[in-house]
């Protein structure tokens, strides 16, 4: 039995107030449900590609490829987080101010590196990678326990943003204790589960990886979302930072390969190299032989014989410079084999070491899952009339409406538990009488 509270102060409203309740909740289920609808599509913590704003924390790194060097060059100056102004721009060095409100994180990595190429002069753009470090707030004011200003994580849906805000605030302290750990085990679930999901893709990639293949194999846990943009991202990245990787190893021991050939070939030169000058040193000591007998004759001068030999002394020290050069290209052979070897022993022991971690973090991952439902079930046992009162359909004491700024203009909209929350979002929670008449004259998605 949920305790009993006079007047509107009852959490699922009592005989004076249940009959209108009844009535207005139909009009803001319809009107909730056709705002929402249409705010999705605006909804940047839903779109494919993340619009940024003020607030927002981007982290920056600039690379540049220099072939003649074979390195990547990194401009520190541009490496670092940098704030997005409340003008929506943001102040780079070297480059000077870039404006970013409104542009996704590829447009505004484009626009650096074009910025960076003309205002230095470089040939080619050099490649900008841009992240979000910190997400814009969003607030949290009304009915709960401590309305404020929190961070934005993505993902993030209402009922978890009301459990960062301790849950409902009015009520009973007892009952509210308990729906407020409710509300804290059921959003730790749900990134505990997110968590995983992420974990699992990991885990595809690092497999694909060490088995050689050509490209991720997701598990089904994650296939049978694919309808979910946040699961669609996490496999998407996941595909291309295993593309990446693949490229980079294929890319360092294709460099080492060609050196090989090189190689091969110079050695193929200097045998033959070798071979001209064995069959000269050949003739020229049969020529020092003649010349040796007709000096024991009396036949030729002495200073014939002298030039015969330094001519076979000559062409013996060449021929050792060959030889030696031979070895030399050998052992250069040799090492360009051990290093096309260590270059995928590197990469496989990189995936091995992250295969490691991420079975560790699963397996952790379980047990907080684990913890986590035992204690809500724990809280279901304990007061299920209190806990069920967080998810009555039919009579609900409390509205939630998200104010947000969609495309320059204000919009209201009433919301659900399971709805998505945007960064700057300021999420507001009202007693139903006071939201029904303001949402029935005119105003779930107007402006303000």
């Amino acid at each position: 039995m949920l305790p009993k509270r006079s007047g509107c102060r009852s959490w699922l409203g009592r005989a004076a107030t249940g009959s209108l309740l009844r009535r207005w909740h139909g009009v803001v289920r319809v009107l909730a449900a056709a705002v929402f609808a249409l705010s999705i599509l605006s909804d940047p913590a839903r779109a494919d590609e993340y619009v940024l704003g003020a607030q927002d924390v981007l982290k920056i790194r600039v690379f540049e490829w220099r072939p003649s060097a074979g390195v990547a060059f990194e401009w520190v100056p541009l490496t670092g987080e940098f704030t997005v102004s409340p003008a929506g721009t943001l102040s780079l060095p070297i480059i000077g101010t870039v404006p970013v409100a409104g542009k996704t994180l590829d447009e505004v990595s484009g626009i650096i590196g074009e910025q960076l190429q003309r205002q230095v002069g470089l040939q080619k753009r050099p490649t900008a990678s841009v992240e979000i470090s910190t997400y814009r707030p969003f607030f949290v004011t009304g009915l709960v326990s401590n309305p404020g200003k929190y961070n934005y994580v993505p993902g993030l849906t209402v009922i978890q943003a009301l459990s960062m805000a301790g849950g409902l605030g009015e009520s009973d302290q007892s009952l509210m204790g308990l729906q407020r750990d409710a509300l804290v085990n059921r959003g730790d679930l749900r990134e505990l589960e997110m968590e995983r999901l992420g974990l699992m893709a990991r885990q595809a990639r690092v497999d694909a990886f060490l088995n050689g293949e050509q490209k991720v194999t997701f598990p089904a846990d994650l296939t049978s979302r694919s309808r979910e943009p946040v699961v669609v991202r996490m496999m998407q990245d996941e595909q291309a930072l295993f593309a990446t990787r693949v490229r980079s190893m294929q890319t360092e021991v294709e460099s080492l390969a060609q050196s090989k050939v090189l190689a091969t070939n110079q050695l193929e030169t200097l045998k033959l190299k070798e071979a001209s000058l064995t069959k000269q040193i050949d003739l020229a000591t049969k020529d020092l032989d003649s010349v040796n007998k007709l000096v024991a004759q009396g036949l030729t001068l002495s200073s014939r014989q002298l030039g015969a030999n330094q001519n076979v002394a000559d062409l013996e020290s060449r021929n050792l410079d060959v030889s030696m050069a031979i070895v030399k290209t050998q052992q250069d052979l040799a090492k360009l084999d051990q290093d096309m070897t260590d270059v995928r022993e590197k990469y496989r022991l990189e995936a091995l070491t992250e295969a490691a971690d991420l079975r560790d973090r699963l397996a952790a991952n379980v047990e907080k899952a684990k913890t986590a439902r035992g204690l809500l079930a724990h809280l279901e046992m304990r007061a299920p009339a209190a806990l069920s009162a967080l998810a009555v359909e039919d009579e609900p004491a409390f509205a939630t409406v998200i104010t947000r700024n969609v495309g320059g203009a204000i919009t209201m909209m009433v919301v659900s538990d399971n709805d998505a929350v945007a960064p700057g979002d300021v999420i507001s929670v009202e007693r139903l009488e006071k939201i029904v008449p303001a949402q029935a004259t005119g105003g779930s998605s107007g402006t303000q």
